[in-house]
């Protein structure tokens, strides 16, 4: 009587151990997938705020900020000269057609 008391009581403790343990590496998936979503967020909002700063430092500099508004202007420093290309567009050629004699076009005409 008392061996099955043990091993009723153990068999119980074993299922609530594994019970516990299955739950844990659960939860352990569930926390490791949410960390490794928020490391790629981060990573990603980190690489944003490094251009950003750059671009700041960009715009805090004297020849870039006047480069910028003569660009958007279309203005000219006294001794430049400006050089206007067109933009390249390719156009396509027809394609000529062959004329047909007049036999075969009064061959097509009386077989059709």
């Amino acid at each position: 009587m008392f061996r099955l008391i043990k091993n009723v009581v153990f068999f119980c403790l074993m299922a609530a151990l594994v019970a516990s343990l299955s739950r844990n590496i659960f939860l352990y998936k569930d926390k490791l997938t949410f960390y490794h979503d928020y490391r790629k967020e981060y990573e990603k909002e980190r690489d944003i705020n490094k251009k950003l700063k750059s671009d700041i430092k960009k715009s805090e500099d004297y020849y870039f900020v006047e480069k910028e508004i003569r660009d958007k202007l279309n203005l000219l420093q006294p001794n430049e000269t400006a050089l206007i290309i067109p933009k390249i567009t390719l156009t396509p050629e027809p394609t000529p057609t062959v004329p047909k004699a007049p036999y075969q076009e009064w061959l097509e005409l009386y077989i059709q």
